[in-house]
């Protein structure tokens, strides 16, 4: 993609997803193969009720599961306008990540697999997390990053989870949220997914968390956002 396509592809996109979702989706469909669609999927909250702009306190962590049961998502509102931007694989490839959504265009989801050796929050402890900024990563001296203790590679979550530093070859897979009627929605992945090394790599635990392989690959129609902290009993940061 020349800077001429890029800029025409960052000014169609920008304005499509102000006026239609399904019109946004379909322009991130044809970045080379980036977005992949999935069953779209309502965030709920515990009480089973859609999750509201309102229910999101800034700069906190929370997970819920998408596009399969078993894969962990982080979903953070960062308090400001988060912009798009192009983001670049390992590969060389490109594609343009549409920024924040909602009312402010500040919240932002990331699935939780880590990149490199596919690190994940477990109901035991959680080592891939978002530092805010009154919680500084120590690797790098700030906050607002998303950081993995188990390697140290650590993330831009307001530039389409790259990566600022470590051993992770990609960024963090983009999870495409969709806002509408003041309701949030999952709608498909953008970047290179982990998942199909994920359900090797871990195959056991999940067949003995979820029952089954084939449960663990559950899709979602409807998925609940809890705080990190409530799902994980200890959220390791380094």
């Amino acid at each position: 993609m020349n800077r001429r396509e890029f800029l025409k592809v960052c000014s169609t996109v920008a304005t499509a997803s102000l006026a239609s979702p399904s019109l946004f989706s379909k322009l991130v469909q044809a970045q080379e193969g980036a977005f992949k669609k999935y069953k779209k999927a309502l965030l709920v909250k515990e009480d089973g009720s859609p999750l509201k702009p309102e229910d999101l306190k800034v700069g906190k962590e929370y997970i819920f599961f998408y596009p399969y049961r078993s894969t962990p998502c982080m979903l953070i509102d960062l308090g400001e306008e988060v912009k798009g931007t192009q983001v670049k694989l390992s590969d060389g490839t490109t594609y343009y990540w549409q920024g924040g959504v909602g009312p402010k265009k500040s919240v932002v989801a990331y699935c939780s697999i880590c990149p490199h050796q596919l690190s994940y929050p477990t109901p035991e402890f959680s080592f891939i997390n978002y530092y805010p900024s009154d919680t500084p990563s120590k690797v790098v001296g700030r906050g607002n990053v998303i950081q993995c203790c188990a390697h140290m590679s650590i993330f831009d979550p307001k530039k389409g989870g790259t990566v600022i530093d470590g051993p992770a070859p990609n960024p963090l897979l983009t999870i495409v949220l969709e806002f509408s009627d003041g309701k949030f929605y999952a709608v498909g992945t953008l970047g290179k997914e982990p998942f199909e090394d994920f359900f090797d790599a871990y195959r056991r635990g999940l067949r003995k968390r979820y029952g089954s392989s084939r449960k663990a690959k559950e899709l979602v129609e409807k998925s609940t956002v809890v705080e990190v902290e409530k799902y994980a009993k200890e959220i390791i940061r380094c």
